[in-house]
């Protein structure tokens, strides 16, 4: 039986990881290892080990990693206090394989600290294009890792032309798409109550019945001090639409504080505005969301990897998902409010398109598992591949 390590370290990567958990649990050939580490662990983002806990996943460590900050020395340091923790914890735990999730430097701290072990390690959704620091991270994490799913056939030929054994790179789609196409579509009477839920206020007037558009802006790392002024342009380009606004909370990454700092102080300026926003969103009523919704706003690759599949009119704004495939659902726009507006005004009257599956059809988590259970392991010894 091989032990197989998971690594999830917030909201996001979990739902990503979801199938290959549950086919994992599946089969009598794999033991599951599950490491829950990151802001899974922290209140002020949501506590979210407690979804994982309810959906019923045994824990075999938690890995405490972030240091309080939300600017790139913080971050860099929780990669390094990343290492110490996750190399006690394989060291404990002593699995067969590591599985790196995505572009996440707390996945990356995982990759470090297994590769030096020599322990074999797999990645997932390596040889994709985007901006940020999560290019760099991403394609350091593939050639960290002995074991490659990537989820489309263009990120495949990339990690190839990496160096990589192609005996050894699998192109299952996404495992995320599992759980997407997985979830029962609610109402919207059921949306509704569990917003007010979330927000613990029976008067909460969020109505999905009536038009609304999602906005998901996270921090550009490679930008880091611009994300006051990136989030205020996207609010103000959305403004005045006569649209509810729905919106998420940034992620955990360096420049957090600045975009929700540029958040707080739209919502200050514009009182009248229909505007509702969470930290966490249980992933069944995200999904729900996105399904309902008239236009995504952002920089999220829920943008990219999802809208498409419920032809969700996107605007994809900056540098953040830069060069990723998407469908035709999704537009670019820079950082301009007027920029913004227009791209967005064009959505709006585009209305949805036609779906599109671009990143799998929903069984990545299933071939994930069997590659894993009886796929032969490849030498931890790293080589260049030129070809046979």
């Amino acid at each position: 039986m091989r032990k197989i390590a998971v690594i999830t370290a917030n909201r996001a990567d979990y739902s990503r990881v979801k199938s290959v958990l549950s086919a994992i649990q599946k089969r009598p050939d794999l033991e599951l290892q599950l490491v829950v580490a990151g802001s899974h662990l922290l209140d002020h983002y949501g506590f979210t080990v407690k979804e994982i806990e309810k959906d019923g996943f045994p824990i075999a460590a938690r890995i405490p990693m972030e240091l309080h900050g939300s600017d790139p020395v913080s971050m860099a340091k929780s990669v390094g206090l990343g290492v110490l923790e996750f190399a006690t914890c394989f060291n404990n735990l002593k699995p067969d394989i590591v599985i790196a999730l995505v572009d996440r430097y707390e996945n990356f701290a995982s990759a470090i600290a297994s590769a030096t072990m020599n322990i074999p390690t797999a990645h997932i959704q390596g040889g994709e294009v985007t901006g940020t620091i999560d290019e760099s991270l991403r394609h350091a994490m593939t050639k960290l890792s002995h074991i490659h799913f990537p989820a489309t056939s263009q990120a495949k030929e990339r990690i190839v032309r990496m160096g990589e054994d192609p005996r050894y790179v699998f192109d299952v789609g996404c495992p995320a798409t599992d759980a997407l196409l997985d979830s029962p579509e609610m109402s919207t009477e059921e949306m509704r109550r569990e917003v007010r839920a979330l927000f613990k206020d029976p008067q909460a007037d969020f109505d999905p019945s009536k038009p609304y558009m999602m906005v998901i802006q996270h921090p550009v790392t490679t930008e880091y001090g611009s994300g006051i002024n990136q989030a205020q342009e996207t609010l103000e380009g959305i403004k005045g639409l006569g649209m509810q606004i729905f919106m998420l909370w940034p992620n955990i990454d360096a420049g957090s504080g600045d975009v929700s700092r540029g958040i707080r102080l739209f919502r200050l300026a514009n009182p009248n505005e229909q505007f509702t926003i969470l930290g966490h969103t249980p992933h069944k009523l995200f999904v729900n969301l996105l399904r309902k919704a008239k236009c995504l706003v952002g920089n999220s690759s829920s943008g990219i990897r999802e809208s498409c599949y419920f032809g969700l009119p996107t605007v994809n704004i900056g540098t953040r998902q830069k060069g990723r495939e998407h469908g035709k659902n999704v537009i670019h726009a820079g950082y301009s409010k007027n920029e913004i507006r227009q791209a967005v005004l064009k959505q709006l009257e585009h209305g949805n398109y036609p779906t599109e599956s671009i990143y799998g059809n929903g069984d990545a988590g299933e071939k994930i598992a069997k590659i894993l259970a009886e796929t032969k392991l490849p030498s931890v010894q790293k080589r260049l591949y030129e070809g046979s």
